[in-house]
């Protein structure tokens, strides 16, 4: 089967798949053994059209078609086009311009339609995955204060390497300091201060961005999650089938508990209940772990709103809001690729401190660190980085 990220593109079902690639060449006129010797005088994007239907019932067609049309508009970018096993010519890197997805009959669900239209962006042998990093300090005066500043990327990437993108241009290997066993895939956890230049604080000058390749389908699973429960308790049905909507837009609307997700730490944000529980991925027991934020809520806290604010690739945040004994108060909640623990930090308008009950509630999942390194996954033209 095909995917675009995380998203199905059912192969069975598919009606067209078309490949415009418009490039305008002049003719040397000089044959030799191999024809004619041509000069590329501009090239434009190749546009990759996929079109397909969703054939599987009512409540998974609509599910997966409701996740594809959020995807094409969100502001994920450089999406990865493949397929899971065997060849496929058309992976890449691309942009979604436009998607059509509807039912194929108005008044039946059971069978949704797509029609999406790519953007061509690259592939492998012209870019290196990157993650930049912005790392800023966290305000806030609870749960520690270590100044550790670490990022995840999949165990499967080689040539990892740093890059000072904002300074000289210098790229060195890069070594992991920790490997981590997640449900989806293995994440190998590098330390911004390895990067040989870079010796916060400032945290700003010239933080460093890593660069590796990896496979297409090799990243997707070692992404962030938001998920839509959609009531339900299990993320599996006992045959295998996902019952949790993958959320890509912030805008989404919330009417159920939503799970923050790195396949190390299950954030479940529940509204209705005011409450929080949190789950850590045991890799001895390949098993899910409840911490029991929920049996432990005090009296004086309850969960008010949960506010998305960056549904991303590499990272997710959130600002969650509590009624503290009457009182509202709301704290930035953040999850990154490879991270065992959650990083809170007071939004820019709320003032501490933290009230105690809340920090004793939320201190089994709390990072220590202030150190947020914002990272962002992207790509790096290897133009860019030849010597």
């Amino acid at each position: 089967m095909k995917y675009i990220y995380n998203s199905p593109i059912p192969e069975a079902a598919q009606t067209d798949e078309r490949d415009r690639l418009g490039q305008q060449l002049a003719e040397a006129g000089i044959l030799q053994e191999d024809g004619a010797v041509v000069e590329s005088l501009s090239s434009q994007a190749a546009d990759l059209t996929l079109s397909g239907q969703y054939r599987w019932g009512e409540e998974i067609s609509t599910m997966l078609a409701d996740e594809l049309d959020e995807l094409s508009d969100s502001s994920l970018p450089t999406l990865p086009l493949y397929r899971r096993s065997g060849v496929y010519s058309n992976a890449g890197y691309y942009e979604i311009a436009s998607a059509d997805v509807e039912p194929l009959h108005a008044n039946d669900r059971s069978v949704w339609a797509y029609t999406l239209s790519l953007t061509f962006v690259g592939k492998k042998g012209s870019y290196f995955r990157a993650l930049e990093t912005t790392p800023g300090q966290l305000d806030r005066d609870a749960w520690g204060n270590d100044l550790t500043s670490h990022v995840g990327v999949p165990a499967a990437a080689s040539k990892v390497q740093w890059l000072n993108a904002a300074g000289d241009g210098t790229r060195v290997p890069a070594s992991p300091i920790e490997t981590r066993t997640t449900a989806a895939a293995d994440v190998d956890v590098y330390d911004l201060t390895d990067a040989p230049w870079y010796d916060p604080p400032p945290f700003d000058e010239d933080p460093p961005t890593l660069i590796y390749t990896v496979g297409y389908a090799d990243e997707v699973p070692c992404g962030i999650r938001a998920y839509d429960t959609r009531g339900y308790d299990a993320k599996f049905t006992a045959e295998g089938i996902r019952q949790w909507q993958t959320v890509h837009s912030t805008e989404h609307d919330i009417d159920n508990p939503v799970v923050l997700s790195n396949a190390l730490i299950r954030l479940r944000l529940d509204e209705a209940a005011g409450s929080i529980e949190a789950e850590t991925w045991d890799s001895g027991t390949d098993s899910w772990t409840t911490v029991g934020l929920e049996a432990d809520q005090p009296s004086t806290v309850t969960l008010f709103d949960v506010d998305l604010e960056t549904v991303a690739m590499a990272r997710v945040r959130a600002q969650l809001t509590f009624d503290v004994d009457g009182e509202l108060f709301a704290l930035n909640t953040i999850l990154a690729r490879g991270d065992d623990a959650v990083l809170f930090a007071l939004p820019e308008n709320e003032t501490g401190p933290v009230d105690p009950d809340l920090e004793n509630w939320l201190s089994p999942i709390a990072s220590t660190s202030i150190v947020d390194p914002q990272a962002e996954k992207t790509l790096v033209s290897r133009k860019e980085v030849r010597r």
